[in-house]
């Protein structure tokens, strides 16, 4: 954790801290690859020396450009070019790119710095953020590119104007970190004034500079004998950012992507596998083959990422514990005698993709491991591992395009048969255009490939390192007489299914169907948003739709790491970032919303009402104290007692949107509220809290509560509904606010006109109100905007807008809070008010307004139940240790454990 704590207020909350290396007996050291130090080494420019100068505007002009690519390109609309003449893989496209133009006076001073603005080009291809003359001087890795071009021979210039006269000497020109597209013959011009130019330097044939970045990624290996008969052997091992690791040429467990995702800083992830079938006695080879990840995020040029950030260079730390039948101990650990090479992995990027060369399997230039430190502490893993559930051939649709039947998050596999030195790519994404894969940085992120090249014959290979959200594959570069075949592995984190879900509505179950599929596409090493164009763990859905993945998977463990996640990222002022692990520092309210934050108060407490763990609130209740400080401590967001910032109600089509202040100030109220609940379980004083909650309440009926009208905050759906939710609304006021709901919600034809903030909101004021039948009617439309229509229109996992179109990312959760509802709802399994862990229920399905038959389960307890006019039969299994009480319309009952059977007609039951 990144802030102090007194140690007295740590034990007083029970607060104990995973164990770090060195505390378990680990003996390995952390090792890495010479090469790949790059945290201590810099992009090296070319220097070009000049007679000295005194001028204002200096030129680079080029006429013969360097290494070309084989690229991807975008259009105008950051798409995915996969049509027309431009050039794209696997031609070869020539262009001029750098990353910085520095002119160097003497002494050292960068004349260029800050000067971007003033960089001109007589051609440029821009991408924003990315390529643009001004980010030439801009001190990243961020530059120029010219347009391409389709030979070498070219004639571009790059002017820039130093605002005045100054006398220089040098120009340095800093290559992409592979050095590729770096000019051939250029000279470097200087003038007076503009027009004026002389020449004061020429270069031809400039060799290539020496590439910043290595020409693959490393490898390692121990070899290491035994003597005897093993009874036990223990691997604990990690590696940053992602390690794939075998054991005589198996691997030693079915997980993938490990070690799982973190803010390495703070912690480190190691795994512990029982090794001992896959060992042999006498000459034994431990291997670990390492890619960048999360913790080596670098900035691929010509690929899609979402954040560029180095915590670490690749490395890896392992321990091998032996025991012998008769008592003997042998330890082989990680440490300078270990051998490495750059291996067949030649790019690795979390987001863009990954390149293999399979004719670099079998590398000669070996060397010593260099022992290196790693990060942050190591620490047991908090979570299940990741592993491949399911394998999904692939159909072709079109040439090269190929469908494996649904939206998942996983693994490209193909299977290539071709000539040695054959290379071709793999795009994925969730949906066609013009019969192509249709990747855009809005909805997959844009460009994303695998490549593969063969050693020849048939061969079947995946990537290692990273993972794409994806349902369609489409394969370029497969030359004539070679033949190729993909599948799709499905990944997810390994929680046990929770529960089930099953009506007599296709439209329901499509809706269960959709949200589970995104749950699970999700459900990696952390909670994503979405499997590709972010992978960050965003922190609203977590409590927004907890029962939609809390009553699908068991995932108490996950639910622990996200909750630590929180705490490590929680920083020194108490803010918590809206997503986690912390990667990348996003601008403004994305970066602090209490409804995005509010979780590390809302996920504790809803996982202490689902498992009844106590614990976790007791160990994160001063982060949570913190926080709520934190939020009262912002004085400039707090307007006439209400919290006038943040993100609004997320994703809405409500036009004109609600106040901001009002999803901003509700949002704060339930972490005031949920500290109250907290504290009253932990035998804290919740008074504080209460009252913070009631003060935020009041102040916002008193806002936004228009007497004249009866409206409140305009009187939209969402702005109602928060209202009854946290109890703003006065007593004598709130049969005609819900009244006022429910006609707005007929009025739209049973449509929700919201986002994603208000949308839990309007569904627990009308179930509060016995008002199912109204939720009913909203789940079963299908026309745009609802859940109903993303089924309908053939998706198969839940979208991130309410229609679920390719524009957007059609694998989110967020939107899950009706999914949570149904499998509370409808199969009317809950527990008491008050109590937690799911030993004293209330079984109460929602009959009135829903599916004719309904039947689910949770964990032991299941339900199913039948209407017929008003005739209701239910069943019920109550599992050992609970009670239950039976609500039907007409009837109550309290049972224990067994399977019982209910009839209700009205007033009559039996």
């Amino acid at each position: 954790m990144r802030r102090i704590l007194t140690l007295a207020l740590l034990l007083a909350v029970g607060y104990t801290a995973p164990a770090a290396a060195g505390t378990t007996g680990w003996s390995a050291e952390w090792i890495t690859n010479r090469d790949w130090q790059l945290s201590a080494k810099a992009v090296q420019p070319v220097i070009v020396e000049l007679p000295e100068q005194t001028a204002r505007f200096v030129r680079l002009d080029v006429t013969r450009l360097g290494i070309p690519l084989a690229e991807q390109p975008l259009d105008g609309r950051n798409r995915m070019v996969t049509t027309g003449d431009t050039r794209r893989f696997p031609a070869l496209t020539h262009r001029l790119q750098l990353a910085e133009w520095e002119v160097y006076q003497e002494g050292d001073v960068n004349l260029a710095a800050g000067r971007g603005k003033f960089i001109t080009a007589s051609e440029t291809e821009t991408v924003r953020k990315e390529w643009e003359p001004a980010l030439l001087a801009d001190g990243t890795a961020a530059g120029y590119q010219s347009a391409a071009h389709d030979s070498p021979e070219a004639n571009i210039q790059l002017t820039l104007d130093l605002g005045a006269a100054y006398t220089f000497d040098r120009v340095a020109l800093r290559p992409r970190t592979d050095s590729a597209n770096f000019p051939v013959d250029y000279r470097i011009q200087t003038a007076t004034t503009d027009g004026d130019w002389h020449t004061a330097a020429t270069v031809t044939g400039q060799v290539r500079p020496e590439p910043w970045l290595p020409e693959a990624l490393p490898i390692f290996e121990k070899g290491f004998a035994t003597h005897g008969q093993i009874t036990r052997a223990r691997l604990r091992i990690s590696g940053l950012g992602v390690y794939a690791a075998t054991l005589n040429g198996r691997p030693v467990s079915d997980a993938v992507l490990e070690p799982g995702d973190a803010d390495y800083r703070d912690r480190v992830p190691y795994a512990d596998h029982d090794v001992t079938r896959i060992l042999r006695r006498g000459g034994n080879t431990l291997a670990v083959a390492l890619g960048n990840g999360t913790a080596n995020a670098l900035d691929t040029k010509g690929r899609y990422r979402k954040f560029a950030r180095q915590v670490s260079d690749p490395k890896l730390i392992a321990q091998l514990d032996l025991t012998y039948r008769d008592g003997r101990r042998q330890t082989v650990v990680s440490d300078g005698t270990w051998r490495t090479a750059l291996g067949p992995t030649t790019v690795s990027s979390w987001y863009g993709g990954e390149d293999y060369d399979a004719r670099r399997e079998h590398p000669t230039a070996w060397a010593n491991a260099v022992v290196t430190t790693g990060p942050g502490p190591l620490t047991a893993r908090l979570g299940a591992p990741v592993r491949i559930v399911e394998r999904l051939p692939g159909t072709e649709i079109a040439p090269g395009v190929f469908d494996v039947g649904r939206t998942i998050a996983g693994l490209p596999e193909i299977t290539l048969t071709a000539p040695a030195g054959t290379t071709i790519r793999v795009y994925p994404a969730e949906a066609l255009a013009d019969g192509h894969v249709n990747q855009s940085i809005s909805n997959v992120g844009a460009p994303i490939w695998d490549q593969f090249t063969t050693a020849g014959g048939t061969r079947t290979w995946r990537p290692q390192f990273s993972y794409h959200g994806f349902r369609y594959l489409e394969v370029a570069g497969l030359p004539p007489g070679a033949t190729v075949t993909v599948a799709g592995l499905r990944t997810m984190g390994d929680y046990a299914p929770a529960g089930t879900f099953d009506t007599s509505d296709d439209i329901l179950d499509g809706i269960h169907r959709l949200t589970r599929h995104a749950v699970e596409n999700n459900m990696q090493s952390i909670l994503t948003d979405c499997p590709s164009r972010e992978k960050l763990g965003w922190l609203e859905q977590d409590h927004l739709a907890y029962d939609a993945i809390a009553r699908n998977f068991d995932v108490r463990t996950l639910m622990a790491k996200i909750t630590q996640d929180m705490a490590d990222g929680q920083e020194a002022s108490g803010l918590v970032p809206s997503t986690v692990p912390d990667h990348t520092t996003l601008a403004g309210a994305y970066r602090d919303d209490p409804n995005w934050g509010g979780a590390l108060v809302l996920v504790p407490w809803q996982t202490y009402l689902t498992y009844g763990d106590r614990a976790i609130l007791q160990r994160h209740y001063p982060a949570m104290q913190r926080y709520l400080a934190y939020l009262q401590g912002q004085t400039g967001r707090w307007v006439d007692g209400v919290y006038d910032y943040g993100l609004g109600d997320w994703i809405t089509t409500e036009k004109p949107a609600m106040p901001r202040a009002i999803p901003g100030s509700t949002g704060v109220w339930r972490v005031a509220d949920g500290l109250a609940r907290i504290a009253t379980v932990l035998g804290e004083d919740p008074a504080p809290y209460r009252a913070v909650a009631d003060d935020i309440a009041a102040a916002l009926w008193a806002k936004y509560y228009d007497p004249a009208t009866g409206l409140f905050g305009g009187g939209g759906q969402g702005a109602t509904a928060l209202a009854l939710d946290v109890g703003a609304v006065p007593a004598g006021l709130r049969d005609a606010q819900l009244a006022h709901l429910i006609d707005t919600i007929a009025a739209r034809d049973d449509h929700l006109i919201m986002g994603e903030i208000s949308f839990p909101a309007v569904l627990s004021v009308l179930t509060a109100a016995g008002r199912d039948d109204v939720v009913y009617r909203i789940a079963t439309r299908t026309t745009s905007p609802s859940l109903g229509y993303q089924v309908v229109a053939g998706n198969t996992a839940l979208g991130e807008t309410w229609d679920g179109g390719s524009g957007q990312s059609q694998d989110h959760f967020m939107l899950g809070a009706l999914d949570a509802w149904m499998l509370r709802r409808v199969t009317g399994i809950d527990q008491r008010p008050g109590t937690a862990g799911f030993r004293d229920l209330v079984i109460a399905p929602a009959v009135d307004g829903g599916p004719a038959a309904a039947s689910g389960s949770y964990g032991g307890i299941r339900t199913a139940w039948t209407r017929t006019g008003t005739t209701v039969r239910l069943t019920v299994t109550v599992p050992r240790g609970a009670v239950a009480e039976i609500r039907l319309p007409g009837l109550t009952r309290t049972t224990g454990p067994g399977t019982w059977s209910f009839t209700s007609n009205g007033g009559a039951h039996r």
